[in-house]
């Protein structure tokens, strides 16, 4: 029974080991073994190659105890799923940071007003072809076209809701297109939407705020890397290679496809937010936008008069 328990044991120490070695916990603590070995342990890598040292080290873990080699296995495991925890921990923040807020005010203005300019130049770029019939565009400037829209559609139309960072430029012209189109807040509106949507639509926003946090973890993972700077110098530039590559190839498209989710979930779930508020459906577009800003005024202030007035509930 003791051996089944045992085995039992290095069974989901095996499966913890396997999801543990594809964390960013463990890129982190990678980095940092392969700094340590270029500082002081590079001599018996280059004597012996890797697989040489590999055995060596190999055979020296052998040589201890069985007890001292499964507290080490248990000690490495436990560390990397500590650190994984704090890059969870982290992640929240982490986002928060990327999107821009807690910049200082005048770091703030200035990215801002770097980024604004870009925007500006893509409006007017996009103006004159946005003007003239698809049919009159060749090839270039209908591909130009929808580079620029795509461009604008991740930053604010409004200079004033602009944020100073790509990151937060893209969620908030994401919040800004939902509130446009039916006049309703997202940061409002999404908890009480979340609650009715069915299971496959939360699934898939699940899904993509999982990629999201787990970008963002890479990202605190190569910013973290810098400690290891104290045994190799050109760690720090490695660090903000790793950073500013994970940041553009990671974050944002995993950032954008959330954000896109968010948005879809607004086009086709916001008809079961009214009626779940027992609130009648508006009949054309105009009507949703006011009928959505006198929701969201509900939302957050509530009322006491004879309005807004309640339909017959729904059932199913």
């Amino acid at each position: 029974m003791l051996g089944d328990f045992w085995k039992g044991l290095g069974g989901k120490l095996a499966e913890r080991w396997l999801t543990a070695l594809f964390s960013p916990a463990c890129l982190f603590w990678l980095a940092g073994a392969l700094a340590r070995l270029n500082s002081g342990g590079w001599a018996t890598v280059k004597a012996e190659g890797w697989v040489g040292a590999a055995s060596s080290w190999t055979k020296e873990l052998r040589a201890l105890p069985v007890l001292v080699q499964g507290l080490a296995v248990v000690a490495s495991l436990l560390l990397l799923t500590l650190s994984g925890l704090l890059l969870q921990f982290l992640s929240r923040p982490a986002v928060r940071l990327l999107e821009g807020y807690g910049t200082s005010r005048g770091l703030h203005r200035l990215l801002r007003e770097r980024l604004g300019r870009r925007a500006d130049r893509d409006i007017e770029l996009l103006r004159p072809l946005a003007a003239r019939q698809t049919a009159d565009l060749d090839a270039d400037e209908l591909d130009v076209r929808e580079k620029l829209i795509r461009a604008m559609r991740s930053v604010p139309l409004d200079a004033a809701r602009r944020m100073p960072t790509r990151l937060g430029n893209l969620l908030r012209a994401s919040e800004d297109r939902v509130r446009a189109h039916y006049g309703l807040d997202p940061v409002t509106c999404w908890p009480r939407l979340w609650l009715v949507m069915p299971d496959t639509a939360r699934t898939e926003v699940v899904a993509a705020r999982r990629s999201l946090y787990l970008s963002v973890q890479v990202w605190v993972a190569a910013v973290a890397c810098v400690v290891w700077s104290v045994w190799n110098l050109w760690v720090i530039l490695l660090s903000i290679v790793a950073a500013a590559t994970t940041y553009r190839g990671f974050v944002l498209p995993a950032a954008r496809q959330y954000a896109e989710i968010v948005e879809v979930c607004f086009d086709v779930y916001r008809r079961e937010l009214y009626n779940s508020l027992r609130l009648p459906l508006p009949e054309n577009p105009l009507a949703e936008y006011q009928a959505g800003r006198r929701l969201t005024t509900y939302l957050v202030a509530g009322s006491r008069r004879a309005e807004p007035v309640f339909a017959p509930h729904e059932s199913g």
